[in-house]
């Protein structure tokens, strides 16, 4: 049985890339499913809420930090069988793309340069136009908080419940992810390490902001619009379709005028809109102001109700 090393009022801020938030009250790393037991049993024992922590991305914490146990889920073994992988939820994503054009397995560029690691990607459906989560995804292996005793699951895609960056596993947080396996196909080695440098490219050219201004990444989702006359502008404005009837949050931010808005640490990217980075020591607090300046703004100029898609932890 390994012996767990439970630590207390460790700093959450490192541990996210908006180097954002306040202490967890307890915190734990496992590098395997006995150890995740463990943990589980403890917050049990204790009365501890929990908060599964990957790779930092697309969250933001407190100020206060989180009043019970953070678990940080450290395994990234894999296996290759044919053009599937089978990955722990522990493996950064981009690890895995990596892996997967050393193995020339086509299926997974579109998550070129995106942070994390696979289980919040697959929680969140991470994905960009090119592709999601959920096109990979061919099972997921979890582990369910029972009251009792805790049980290990294997979800089919289907039972996943995926949506546009959605899961039943963000609107079920006892369900833990432990693995996945991510189906592929079988490509040109030189083709598909020729597409991630182009997609890595695109990346930093349009949507990444400056290193040195910690951001989660895409702060807002892409709200489907009504408003016909607000898709004509966007589209002839662009020369892009509304996929969907969706418009990018980014442009909307930047209709009214928010590029650059800056509240405390917090501004709105000059490079991209629909990024808030930490320009400077931002409290979380800074952050919350600021989104909610920008959804105002954006609500009351253009008619459209934005809604984040960084969590909230510890609020």
């Amino acid at each position: 049985m390994p012996i767990l090393k439970i630590q207390k009022n460790i700093s959450l801020a490192p541990l996210t890339t908006f180097k954002i938030g306040g202490p967890a009250k307890y915190f734990v790393e496992v590098s395997d499913e006995e150890a995740l037991l463990e943990a589980l049993q403890f917050a049990k024992e204790n009365n501890l809420e929990i908060f599964v922590l990957g790779g930092g991305s697309n969250i933001l914490i407190s100020d206060d930090g989180f009043d019970g146990l953070v678990i940080k889920i450290q395994d990234a073994r894999y296996k290759i069988q044919e053009n599937k992988i089978e990955v722990s939820a522990g493996a950064s994503l981009s690890s895995v793309v990596n892996l997967a054009m050393q193995n020339s397995l086509s299926g997974l560029e579109w998550a070129s340069g995106i942070p994390g690691t696979v289980g919040g990607a697959i929680r969140g459906n991470a994905g960009i136009p090119l592709g999601c989560m959920a096109d990979n995804a061919e099972s997921v292996e979890v582990i369910k908080v029972q009251p009792l005793v805790s049980q290990r699951l294997n979800l089919r895609k289907s039972e996943c419940k995926f949506a546009y960056r959605n899961s039943i596993f963000k609107e079920n947080k006892d369900l833990i992810i432990i693995s996945a396996v991510l189906k592929l196909e079988k490509g040109d080695q030189e083709e598909i390490n020729n597409k991630i440098k182009e997609i890595i490219k695109k990346r930093s050219d349009t949507v990444h902001p400056n290193p040195k201004k910690p951001s989660s990444g895409s702060f807002f989702k892409n709200p489907k619009v009504e408003n016909q006359e607000l898709i004509n502008r966007f589209e002839k404005d662009t020369g892009q379709k509304a996929i969907d009837s969706k418009i990018p949050a980014g442009w909307l931010i930047d209709e009214v005028g928010l590029r650059g808005k800056k509240i405390g640490g917090a501004a709105v990217s000059e490079k991209h809109a629909n990024f808030v980075v930490n320009v400077g020591n931002a409290k979380a607090q800074d952050i919350v102001m600021l989104s909610s300046v920008i959804k105002m703004k954006v609500r009351d100029e253009l008619g459209v109700q934005l809604q984040e898609e960084v969590q909230y932890v510890g609020f």
